[in-house]
């Protein structure tokens, strides 16, 4: 991530924004039955590398002036960062304890970094997306359990979701305009997480 960033400023000069989106589904082992070294490596990707990307882009923001066209009367913004959370940073279901902790752990660490930024003008937010048929999420839709729970999800989110409408809340996020949002976890999920039924 270091280098990532360097390459970045040595490209482009700074770093406006960032949004942090690697992740994998890890391991689906219960809790009594957990394999660490899969434990381990789903905490690497999703929380390990939230925390080093977010450690470096903000390293580079604090440096930075604010952005250009900020409006009279705003505060400065240096840099915006938003990483990419999931509706199981709220809730969970059984045998998904590697990749709830994870998330968890995500939400955490936008909450810590947002009012570690603050005072260099760095808003650190996070999004979680509900359900969109990702690579993640293709190998488990393909077979037939699979296949019944992705759609009693899809049904529990209203419709099928598209990618552009995350795009679009990270963008929103992002602006300046949105200078008093910091530490938010913004669920994108036509309101699957406030849903208790299953339509």
């Amino acid at each position: 991530m270091e280098r990532a960033v360097a390459e970045a400023v040595a490209k482009f000069g700074r770093i406006d924004y960032a949004a942090n989106f690697a992740g994998i589904f890890g391991s689906s082992d219960t809790i009594s039955e957990m394999n660490l070294e899969l434990w381990q490596k789903t905490q690497d990707v999703n929380s390990t590398g939230i925390l080093l990307a977010t450690k470096y882009e903000m390293r580079q923001m604090m440096k930075q002036d604010s952005i250009d066209g900020i409006e009279k009367g705003r505060v400065p913004q240096s840099g915006s960062i938003i990483n990419c959370a999931s509706v199981n940073s709220l809730q969970t279901m059984p045998s998904s304890a590697a990749y709830t902790a994870s998330k968890h752990a995500c939400a955490g660490i936008t909450k810590a970094a947002a009012l570690e930024g603050r005072p260099h003008n760095i808003r650190v937010n996070a999004v979680s997306p509900g359900f969109l048929l990702t690579d993640l999420v293709k190998p488990i839709e393909q077979t037939d359990a699979g296949k019944v729970l992705w759609d009693g999800f899809v049904q529990r989110q209203g419709r099928v979701a598209l990618f552009e409408e995350v795009g679009d809340a990270v963008v929103m996020m992002s602006i300046p305009r949105m200078s008093l949002v910091n530490g938010h976890n913004l669920f994108i999920d036509n309101g699957f997480t406030i849903n208790e039924g299953a339509i």
